[in-house]
């Protein structure tokens, strides 16, 4: 596992070069390598890209990614449904990506799912709360 400075570091890449790569100051991408900040999913991809692999999304965003994942979504990209696959490659969509996304969305959904039900007793009290003495702002709502 490269860091994001160590890979820097050996490219001679500047803060600034590699922060117009990705579109982010050069202070963002400072407090990243610092591990101050951790980028959106989106940023951590460009990241990725503009390094061409040598620092990863998943290090960058602290997610454990189990060996052959990668291998496993690339087999379903491969062999799944030949014909369905083709057509998808003509249409230009990039079926490891389609499962990449998808995965991400399980793991989204579920982390809000597990959110609310740890949280579920807090939640209903708030409600209870507004419901039964409102909000301080209601006496200025246009709606």
């Amino acid at each position: 596992m490269r860091t994001l400075r160590t890979w820097r570091n050996e490219t001679k890449t500047t803060l600034a070069e590699l922060a117009a790569r990705v579109g982010v100051g050069k202070g963002f991408v400072s407090e990243v390598e610092r591990g101050l900040k951790r980028p959106s999913a989106e940023v951590a991809r460009k990241i990725e890209s503009a390094t061409n692999g040598a620092v990863t999304a998943a290090e960058l965003l602290g997610v454990s990614v189990r060996a052959g994942f990668s291998e496993a979504t690339k087999r379903f990209a491969r062999s799944d449904d030949p014909a369905l696959l083709q057509e998808a490659a003509s249409y230009g969509l990039d079926a490891e990506e389609i499962a990449r996304s998808a995965v991400e969305r399980a793991v989204k959904t579920e982390r809000m799912k597990r959110f609310s039900e740890e949280n579920r007793e807090a939640i209903e009290s708030w409600n209870a709360l507004v419901e039964r003495e409102g909000l301080w702002s209601d006496g200025y709502r246009a709606f």
